[in-house]
């Protein structure tokens, strides 16, 4: 029974090792065949008076998870036309060390950050290439983003806005006024003034 157990304990650990997943590096080594492979639009993104556009590359083992984060890259490439919240940080410590023949230390540390939010109503992908580099695919997109699309609908959603603050306002007044009556009712009554 027992070179029974073990030969089969040793078939299953041989068949867990022939079916371990292979390693896939999603970072390609850097090469200059990438950069010739690029479409002319990808470093050159066309000009419009008509639309914004962002050009945007990403890999993945997933060919529409590829595409799906070139498509987000390109669409921050957009927003960032539009409005960037920028913020740095920049550190710099020096010492020196050392009476005799003194050593100076000298650090310095810098930090950005980039904070975009908008709302990118039309945009989509113009133009859209994909490719296999070794084990991964590579997608490059341009995005456009029509101006004269979003310019109607900013201004939608500015007026939408100032209704609903006209809304808002106006219950607060009729708050206000109501709340004015009470204290003159009050005040009648405190007086004794019939109503």
């Amino acid at each position: 029974m027992r070179p029974f157990v073990a030969l089969l304990v040793a078939t299953a650990l041989s068949a867990a090792c022939s079916r371990a997943p292979r390693s896939t590096d999603i970072a390609p080594v850097a090469s200059k065949q990438t950069i010739r492979d690029l479409p002319g639009w990808y470093l050159k993104p066309p000009t419009d008076r008509d639309y914004l556009f962002g050009a945007a590359t990403a890999v993945s083992r997933d060919v529409q998870v590829a595409i799906n984060k070139a498509q987000a890259d390109g669409r921050n490439a957009l927003a960032q036309q539009l409005e960037v919240k920028y913020g740095a940080l920049n550190k710099r410590f020096t010492e020196e060390v050392g009476r005799e023949g003194s050593q100076l230390l000298d650090q310095y540390t810098q930090a950005y950050k980039a904070v975009v939010s908008q709302t990118l109503y039309g945009s989509r992908a113009r133009q859209q290439t994909l490719r296999t580099e070794g084990d991964v695919y590579r997608a490059v997109v341009l995005m456009e983003l029509p101006i004269g699309e979003m310019s109607k609908r900013l201004l939608e959603q500015l007026r939408a806005q100032e209704q609903l603050y006209t809304r808002f306002r106006s219950s607060e007044v009729f708050k206000e006024l109501d709340a004015e009556v009470q204290r003159y009712e009050s005040w009648k009554r405190d007086q004794g003034i019939p109503r």
